[in-house]
């Protein structure tokens, strides 16, 4: 079944008024027609049934019937991610949405290949990783969106972390080598659970300590050197999976 977003504003007890954009997809690519049945969600976690009751410039639908959704997992899972060249981001913000990422937060280390841009670059560049969220959004069902953070410098990121005990802050690194996922308590324990995550060159040792003393714990994902953003896809999933979520 076909999927869709709606601002709130635009909802009247059971009619919605979608927008001009996926409006024009529904009519001109989709060609779905009075009395299709589609998906519709508003970003609140409720996913809607319709059907359509008139085709214009821009569609109503009236909601047929609501359910709240199921898929949120057990612990809430925000993903640091050092700023990695262009298409290597975009693949990571559709992927974190599609694994259930409640939070990506971009940042800028030394070693970063990417890098924060001037104000109208980063706006653009914001804009589309939201309708990169969006478009995953409507392929995995999931009607609570992915929130998308300010990208910030790595000593501000760490600088703001809090030691609640029912927080698991882990820094992934290829250097370490004493710790792995399996010596930590059991993910159940944690509420929130926040990953860093380096970029191409990795962290450096001074990144890993100044991490490690706002909270985070050095981690490995095992002998292999992995690439950027197949290290963070396979740490989410592993994550995931031990926090009783997949």
């Amino acid at each position: 079944m076909r999927r869709f977003f709606f601002e709130p504003a635009a909802r009247n007890g059971d009619e919605v008024l979608l927008s001009e954009t996926e409006s024009r997809h529904i009519s001109k690519s989709l060609r779905l027609h009075v009395g299709s049945q589609i998906q519709l969600f508003d970003g609140s976690g409720v996913r809607y049934l319709a059907e359509i009751t008139n085709i214009g410039k821009q569609i109503v639908a009236r909601i047929l019937t609501a359910d709240v959704d199921q898929q949120e997992g057990r612990a809430a899972l925000h993903v640091k991610q050092a700023m990695l060249k262009n298409a290597k981001m975009d693949f990571l913000v559709e992927k974190c949405t599609e694994l259930g990422v409640a939070t990506f937060t971009p940042f800028v280390s030394s070693r970063c290949q990417g890098k924060m841009d001037d104000e109208e670059r980063g706006n653009k560049r914001q804009q589309r990783w939201q309708r990169i969220v969006e478009s995953a959004c409507k392929q995995c069902s999931r009607p609570r969106p992915m929130e998308l953070k300010e990208p910030l410098a790595l000593a501000k990121l760490t600088a703001s972390a809090n030691q609640d005990p029912h927080t698991l802050r882990l820094l992934f690194w290829e250097e370490e080598k004493a710790t792995s996922l399996h010596d930590l308590p059991p993910f159940t324990d944690y509420s929130q659970i926040h990953l860093l995550l380096g970029p191409e060159g990795g962290f450096s040792k001074e990144e890993v300590e100044l991490a490690g003393r706002s909270g985070y714990q050095s981690i490995s994902l095992g002998p292999r050197i992995l690439r950027a953003e197949t290290a963070t896809v396979a740490a989410i999933a592993i994550v995931r999976y031990l926090a009783g979520d997949m």
